[in-house]
């Protein structure tokens, strides 16, 4: 029996000698090999952003020095498509917060929201061109949920005939469907820690003043030794 459980050990050793990877998780997929980033939704102007890097850069032609977020396509009807945004705009700026990622849009977004704004100016590019928006977003319209589903059939910028919005939603739907899933936290997170880092910086700029008002008590008090 012992020299049957030998056998049997030397075997199953043996054969993850000869395939090591059986024996380890599968690796992660790799990266799209074009370098393009994934795209999400925001609720806050109901559309499709995509992050601005090199790889979108140039597969959408923009101008060169434009950064920010490319809207990719607007809902119909939606916040983005009342006030004026289209796609191919890239948003650089919302209330004076730079963003570089579609979250920061919801983020600024939301912040104003909280604090009783509805007003939020918004600082874009179109086909290079400076353009300002004064948009009106409520804290109902951020609210109404978007059907992912209809992301495809959304507005989109047509006038590059090498590039199919509807094969590229079709290939990236995971993508979407989980960004916008978890887009209410992500958005959470991010305001708790910019509250936090205010909130540090509010305490050391207290501490500091309570230094400086210390240090202004200690001087002399202008009173003579001379009896």
């Amino acid at each position: 029996m012992r020299n049957t459980y030998l056998a049997v050990r030397a075997l199953v050793i043996a054969a993850n000698i000869a395939s090591p990877l059986a024996i380890y998780p599968a690796a992660a997929a790799t990266p799209p090999a074009d370098g393009m980033p994934a795209p999400s939704i925001s609720k806050a102007l109901d559309a499709l952003l995509l992050p601005v890097n090199k790889a979108v850069a140039k597969k959408f032609k923009l101008a060169k020095g434009e950064h920010g977020v490319l809207v990719l396509s607007v809902k119909p009807g939606g916040v983005a498509d009342k006030q004026g945004i289209k796609p191919g705009d890239v948003l650089s700026e919302v209330h004076g917060h730079k963003v570089h990622k579609p979250v920061d849009v919801d983020v600024a977004v939301r912040r104003d929201l909280k604090a009783g704004h509805s007003d939020i100016a918004l600082s874009l590019q179109r086909d290079g061109t400076p353009v300002a928006v004064a948009a009106v977003i409520t804290m109902e319209s951020y609210s109404e949920a978007v059907s992912v589903t209809e992301v495809a059939t959304w507005e989109s910028d047509t006038s590059d005939a090498s590039f199919s919005y509807s094969e590229y939603v079709s290939e990236e739907t995971e993508t979407i469907e989980s960004s916008y899933e978890s887009e209410e936290t992500t958005v959470e997170e991010a305001m708790t820690q910019e509250e936090s880092a205010t909130d540090e910086e509010t305490s050391a700029d207290e501490a500091d003043d309570s230094d400086d008002s210390a240090d202004d008590g200690d001087g002399d008090d202008g009173g003579s030794d001379e009896e």
